[in-house]
């Protein structure tokens, strides 16, 4: 065999050596890949299943992962996890629609020619990085306490934690610094459309707000039976919130069973002066409407909303915590005024203050319909701004598809 013919059968056989090599090496990656994906989170998930889609919409997609942060958010920041399947899978849904929502803020804004400011950029960066950096605080913390602190230590601690979330760590800074900014971006074409003269059609509106307050007057299970979901005490619970600025909107329906008054609370330094004042009400001397809207009537809501006011039985304290009250009210014909007078109570600095309730029947003008059911969009002030900017992101998201793999996740609920 010639010296040229032997190099050629060396190359040859060096060639398919490399390739031999190549492709255990490919296998051994593959391998090594499959088994770090297919390693379980906390709750259970292998990669696949974390950037399996939980909701989907037009062209943005909540992955399971993103879907599982903000699920188990909602529910750590609950005051109960006492919740039927119905509310578990309203909760379900809002979650993975606040994930796309994120989504749809950002695209929208692009397209509107917003951006943010580097300001505001640097501060969802620091932000972002301080949440990440208190986990590793809090570690380092617990480790101490257990004493067995050491940096390979909390570098094992800071593997677990993030292996149970599912992400690294840049990843969860990158979906903090994301979601913060998301909300900059909102704020930025709300502000825009404030300020611009393009209109939506005030029947679409309408009939969009009243869509919506009916989905919030009714839960609807999964084989379609309807439930009314408020409780006792919703209705001025709520206000009292949106009162205090803690929910964007309150309770936008009246449900059944409620009756109206008009409303007068006053607070004299002694009996004597509570009871002259209801005595020249009731005995015509004084007008009812004139001290209803004079200073001397002490009713916290009375720049918030138009009298009369919806109460029931069972939803009046924010008004007043005596059902006898209630009991009172409910006797009168409309247009009949009755009274009540509270025991004096004494402040911790000796200041005594005589409470007194006076009341008239009336008939409730704040529903659309009627004296109960959705409220008019126009009845508080900030209602139909807000329901402007809800019409275009329904708009923009169009149509949700959830996903049977995000209704089978419940976390601490399941």
């Amino acid at each position: 065999m010639s010296k040229s013919k032997r190099s050629q059968i060396g190359k040859k056989k060096q060639i398919r050596n490399i390739l031999i090599l190549a492709a255990v090496v490919i296998v051994i990656a593959a391998a090594i890949f499959l088994y770090i994906a297919l390693q379980k989170d906390g709750a259970g998930m292998n990669c696949f299943q974390r950037n399996a889609t939980a909701a989907s919409a037009n062209s943005v997609r909540a992955s399971m992962a993103e879907y599982r942060i903000a699920f188990d958010s909602t529910v750590s920041n609950s005051y109960t996890t006492n919740y039927s399947d119905a509310e578990i899978r309203t909760l379900q849904e809002n979650a993975a629609k606040s994930v796309l929502l994120q989504k749809v803020y950002r695209n929208q804004a692009k397209k509107l020619g917003l951006s943010l400011t580097d300001e505001q950029t640097a501060k969802c960066r620091e932000s972002a990085q301080a949440q990440v950096d208190s986990i590793e605080a809090y570690l380092a913390q617990y480790l101490n306490q257990q004493g067995n602190y050491s940096k390979s230590a909390l570098e094992n601690q800071l593997t677990s934690y993030y292996q149970q979330l599912g992400m690294s760590k840049t990843e969860y800074y990158e979906l903090l610094k994301n979601s913060m900014e998301a909300d900059y971006y909102r704020q930025a074409i709300e502000a825009y459309y404030a300020g611009s003269e393009e209109k939506i059609d005030e029947a679409e509106l309408a009939a969009f707000y009243r869509k919506t307050v009916e989905k919030l007057m009714y839960t609807t299970g999964e084989d379609g039976t309807k439930t009314a979901t408020y409780s006792d005490g919703d209705f001025w619970n709520t206000l009292l919130y949106y009162q205090y600025g803690l929910t964007s909107a309150p309770m936008l329906y009246v449900p059944e069973g409620f009756i109206y008054i008009d409303f007068i609370r006053i607070e004299a330094d002694s009996a004597a002066d509570a009871v002259k004042i209801v005595t020249e009400v009731t005995e015509g001397e004084r007008s009812f409407d004139e001290l209803m809207n004079s200073d001397e009537n002490k009713d916290p809501f009375k720049t918030l909303l138009r009298a009369p006011y919806p109460i029931s039985e069972h939803d009046h304290s924010a008004l007043f915590t005596s059902d006898e009250v209630y009991n009172l009210a409910a006797a009168l014909e409309v247009g009949e005024i009755g009274w009540f007078y509270e025991e004096p109570k004494t402040s911790e600095d000796g200041t005594t203050t005589a409470t007194a309730y006076l009341f008239r029947r009336a008939k409730g003008t704040m529903c659309m319909d009627g004296e109960t059911g959705i409220i008019d969009i126009n009845y508080f002030p900030d209602i139909h701004y807000l329901m402007e900017n809800e019409y275009r992101l329904d708009k923009w998201l169009g149509e949700i598809r959830y996903e049977d793999a995000m209704y089978a996740y419940k976390g601490a609920l399941g």
